[in-house]
């Protein structure tokens, strides 16, 4: 009975390296909100730059990130790790500008800036 759970075990690796699956995955996240801004981390180790994506798009922000291990050539021998697919959806609020958003990549973070709109700056008032 072990050796048929073993088996079936093996047979999954052996569908993941002929397939090209990925395990779906929301990356943790945080969210800081500053005077000026807004400001998304979101942790996706191991992404190649060129594999992230961020857009925006009827007021609701998309982060997706692909980490993929293939090697072009050989095969595995031994694979315990997956391709894994990032990905996580947010709604902005309406005091955000959609037209100055900057993002970064660094050390498995993705950092995102969205800039608050004049109008939902603070104000210093004065006293007379």
């Amino acid at each position: 009975m072990f050796s048929d759970f073993i088996t079936a075990i093996e047979r999954i690796k052996k569908m993941d390296n002929d397939k090209e699956l990925f395990l779906r995955v929301k990356p943790a996240v945080d969210i800081y909100d500053t005077d000026h801004s807004v400001i998304v981390w979101a942790e996706m180790p191991n992404v190649d730059k060129r594999d992230l994506q961020v857009h925006i798009k009827n007021g609701i922000l998309h982060i997706q990130g692909k980490r993929t291990s293939s090697f072009d050539n050989g095969q595995y021998l031994l694979r315990e790790t997956s391709d894994v697919m990032y990905e996580r959806f947010f709604e902005l609020r309406e005091n955000l500008d959609q037209d100055k958003i900057e993002a970064s990549y660094q050390a498995g973070i993705l950092k995102i800036t969205l800039t608050k709109k004049e109008e939902a700056l603070p104000k210093k008032i004065e006293i007379n």
